[in-house]
């Protein structure tokens, strides 16, 4: 087996997690929601399997790959998952999360994890996108959309972007610091293997992508996975889910867009998938009632989705609070009954063989989720 590895997809906004997994018979639910903004049963597809609390959950009806990754035992869902302690500010909460830390711990979650795994492969973790995420904070990370970005060579020598940028800020080549002569090593592997006459081939990926947002990203991740750089952590950002009105038109398409992408990149792995675990997780949950707006405000807990083989998949864990009204936080929201950095930590230990997580997560009292038990 080859090194593990580990993808992180923060579907930012806060994702209304009660319109991705429903408690579909749940008399405080039906009432809280018009039908356009829950899942009703006769529309949701059932799980099967284990369960919590005896309750129906059901899925969103456009949600059908996530079904069949549930179904075949390569998904996990763990509901009323969160931060333990209560903001409704999205910088906030992502900032909270990403760090993963109240003590005065250097960088983000991520950025700890590749210190413990102490890699010195050429492309150890790569963000997906324009900016590094704070949980990548302290890594040797590459932040690029496609792997085009990450070259700084041409067939002539230095990009001519990048030498002027060497030339104005740099001097002398020869005084170059590690983390630029790693860059131009790294520049170097992907034009021998990637690049020809000058730009990189087209990817052909295995199977078809569907046409939405996360499909580029998340081929950027297959196509880095496939070219043997080490790639130990990769992160894919999918916004959007900031649903506060007008939820009925967008939300169907969010999340047909994170499914069916999400499927398209697990099939293209192919082998690749034993080495491979997925977590999905957002900053908050959306309020139990909806709005005037037609949509939800923000709330608390969420729900978190593992993929990959080494968990036992399958199953929905957790602890679920209910929705009746002295079971909300604050007589409002589902309440947290999961500390997200638990699935986190079981996925380091479980998957990754990190051996020293209270480095990573230093404040966390941990009690396991059951991911691989």
């Amino acid at each position: 087996m080859s090194d593990p590895i580990l993808v992180v997809i923060f579907l930012r906004g806060g994702a209304d997690a009660l319109n991705i997994l429903s408690p579909t018979a749940d008399a405080s639910y039906i009432a809280a929601r018009p039908p356009d903004l829950r899942v009703t049963r006769n529309d949701g597809i059932a799980l099967g399997g284990d369960t919590i609390a005896d309750v129906d959950f059901r899925l969103n009806p456009v949600a059908t790959e996530l079904a069949d990754l549930f179904h075949a035992g390569d998904l996990t869902m763990l509901h009323a998952t969160g931060l333990t302690t209560a903001t409704r500010s999205h910088f906030d909460a992502e900032s909270r999360i990403e760090r993963s830390a109240n003590s005065a711990a250097a960088g983000g979650w991520l950025g700890r994890t590749l210190t413990q795994l102490g890699s010195q492969a050429p492309l150890p973790a790569l963000a997906v996108g324009t900016t590094l995420p704070e949980s990548l904070r302290g890594a040797r990370a590459a932040v690029a959309p496609d792997l085009s970005e990450l070259t700084l060579l041409t067939d002539n020598g230095l990009a001519p972007a990048f030498q002027a940028r060497l030339d104005a800020g740099f001097g002398n080549h020869d005084m170059l610091g590690a983390t630029t002569q790693d860059m131009l090593a790294l520049s170097q592997i992907l034009q021998d293997r990637h690049f020809e006459g000058g730009a990189l081939r087209p990817y052909t990926p295995t199977v078809d992508y569907p046409r939405t947002r996360l499909s580029e990203p998340l081929m950027t991740v297959a196509r880095a996975l496939k070219s043997d750089l080490g790639l130990r952590i990769a992160t894919v950002d999918y916004g959007g889910w900031d649903t506060h009105a007008h939820q009925q038109k967008d939300f169907p398409d969010l999340l047909s867009g994170l499914t069916s992408a999400l499927m398209a990149f697990w099939r293209d792995l192919g082998p690749l998938q034993q080495d491979v675990s997925v977590v999905i997780q957002s900053e908050f949950g959306r309020r139990l009632r909806s709005n005037a707006s037609g949509g939800t405000d923000h709330g608390r807990a969420g729900a978190m989705m593992v993929l990959g083989p080494q968990a036992r998949g399958g199953r929905l864990l957790g602890r679920w609070p209910g929705l009746e009204n002295e079971n909300l936080e604050e007589g409002a929201d589902l309440a947290v009954t999961t500390d997200y950095r638990n699935v986190l930590a079981d996925l380091l230990d479980g998957h990754m063989g990190v051996s020293d997580l209270s480095s990573v997560f230093p404040d966390l009292n941990r009690q396991t989720t059951g991911l691989f038990s």
